[in-house]
């Protein structure tokens, strides 16, 4: 798995599939990518992610960010798992259209064991991401992209949200970083200031920054601004959207500084990624 966390850390790769029996990371923290899905192949093991011990089997499922503290502490000798890591833009994609109370639920229950008519169903849709990552080139992306967000959409239909409401572990200063983050989907086309969230949240703008590179490992302007570029692609990626209707519906004051903004996020202008997408 390391080979491919260098990629991503290279940026040569946005995601990579991968399998491994991790027979080299026992006993010690395991380098993790922004995001990690993990599905166990055969076998079993044990682990203790921030703090709390969990039994892998066959069948089961972990989902792990990046500042998830992660200890393998036992593999069976016929252990063995895919995976899926991606790096932070991939992931900001595939967030976009998710439910937030989905990313608290994963942070508390990162352990999975679904019942047999699921494992069924999950074995194929690996199935199905093999065949994309092998079988597909110009339009892979975005067909990882869906096929992640279909996979998340039906786990938070199916996870058990009584179980996240019973576990009110979360604190003040979590809730405000879980409300500024709904905020920012919500008003981003319309606000990209720190000042307009930290006003909204009653508290100061280097105070939210704090909070928000403690509990998501970015400062608040680079969240905004990660919002902001994935509404500007979106929009970007529909023909008929002309570029001064795009800056109106994004709120900037011409499209030249909208040019610049996205140039200096993306190192592309608009029109080069118009027509690369």
């Amino acid at each position: 798995m390391q080979n491919d966390l260098d990629l991503l850390y290279r940026k040569s790769k946005s995601y990579v599939w991968g399998n491994s029996n991790l027979s080299d990371v026992l006993n010690q923290p395991l380098s993790l990518a922004y995001c990690s899905l993990i599905f166990i192949k055969q076998g079993s093991a044990d682990i203790n992610i921030l703090f709390k011990n969990y039994h892998l089997k066959s069948g089961d499922f972990l989902f792990l960010s990046e500042d998830s503290l992660a200890i393998l502490q036992k593999r069976s000798a016929d252990f063995s798992c895919d995976y899926c890591i991606f790096n932070r833009d991939f992931a900001a994609e595939v967030a976009s259209v998710l439910p937030n109370s989905l990313f608290t639920y994963l942070h508390l229950f990162p352990h999975f064991s679904p019942e047999m008519s699921y494992q069924s169903l999950i074995k194929t849709w690996i199935n199905q991401t093999t065949f994309i990552l092998q079988s597909t080139s110009e339009y892979q992306r975005i067909l990882l992209c869906n096929h992640l967000q279909n996979f998340f959409l039906v786990l938070s239909e199916t996870v058990n949200r009584e179980k996240l409401l019973s576990k009110n572990e979360y604190s003040r200063k979590e809730k405000i970083c879980w409300q500024f983050w709904e905020m920012i989907s919500l008003h981003c086309k319309e606000h990209r200031d720190v000042n307009f969230y930290a006003k909204a949240l009653n508290i100061t703008p280097y105070y939210l920054s704090k909070l928000s590179k403690q509990f998501f490992n970015d400062n608040a302007k680079t969240l905004i601004d990660r919002q902001v570029i994935l509404k500007l692609k979106e929009l970007l990626r529909t023909p008929s959207n002309s570029i001064q209707s795009i800056a109106d519906q994004l709120n900037f004051e011409d499209t030249s500084y909208m040019c610049r903004y996205f140039k200096k996020h993306t190192g592309f202008t608009l029109l080069q990624y118009r027509k690369s997408a």
